[in-house]
């Protein structure tokens, strides 16, 4: 089965399963606050469970070892954890309902459906620019390419056109690269501040000769003077 047609496919049979038989996916990346936890926990204490979770038949975990789990994540999550928290304050019957489809063929299959689960989050500009990353990784897999652009297929698997991806893609690495800067650490040495030293003194004594032919700003020929003659000390002192 391939990857679009895993990804369209009718979601299979639904099972009303243990939270105890189900894992997280740790290929799943997004972010679950603690807010909306509570707050899907207690519309399921008082309607039930409204939308099936999405998950695959595997008795392994990513480790290939075998931890008691019969069900791995696709889409649900903030469920599963809603669903948990009420287990561990002794509320509800501990039940999740599954809608249990084929296993992934491989990894950037995986990621695609969890991904695509997601479509519909809140994101912010960085878990954004993430998912770009994977669906141009997952793009640039594929033996056969989709028409069109890769920046428009990719904009229509998370909800957005083209030219918003390539302008997530330049903020989120202009930042990136501003932040980068003012992170580098500059090494300055004491030869170069000497240098800098030496290149104020000559302009300085440029400054000098346009006084002298201004003829007109003998009130701070002094006080320019005094300069030069201060940075000849310093420099010196090099010596």
């Amino acid at each position: 089965m391939s990857l679009f047609e895993s990804m369209s496919r009718d979601l299979g049979t639904v099972q009303r399963v243990n939270i105890q038989e189900v894992r997280m996916n740790k290929l799943n990346f997004y972010e679950y606050q603690d807010d909306v936890i509570n707050s899907l926990k207690e519309s399921i204490l008082e309607n039930g469970q409204m939308e099936n979770a999405i998950a695959y038949l595997d008795d392994f975990d990513e480790n290939g070892d075998i931890d008691g789990c019969r069900y791995t994540l696709l889409g649900g999550h903030t469920r599963y954890l809603a669903i948990s928290k009420l287990l561990e304050e002794g509320k509800g019957d501990g039940y999740i309902n599954l809608s249990i489809v084929e296993k992934p063929q491989n990894e950037n299959e995986e990621k695609a459906l969890i991904m695509s689960n997601n479509v519909q989050r809140k994101k912010s500009m960085e878990v954004r620019y993430h998912e770009i990353k994977l669906w141009g990784e997952i793009y640039n897999s594929l033996e056969e390419r989709p028409s069109g652009t890769k920046r428009d297929w990719i904009g229509s698997k998370i909800g957005m056109s083209g030219r918003g991806v390539a302008k997530v893609i330049a903020k989120v690495e202009q930042n990136n690269s501003t932040s980068s800067q003012q992170n580098t650490t500059i090494n300055i040495t004491r030869n170069d501040i000497f240098k800098r030293l030496k290149t104020n003194l000559r302009a300085l004594k440029k400054t000098k000769e346009l006084l002298e032919q201004s003829g007109e700003c003998e009130d701070i020929d002094e006080l320019v003077n005094s300069l030069i003659n201060d940075l000849n000390v310093v420099i010196n002192y090099q010596n």
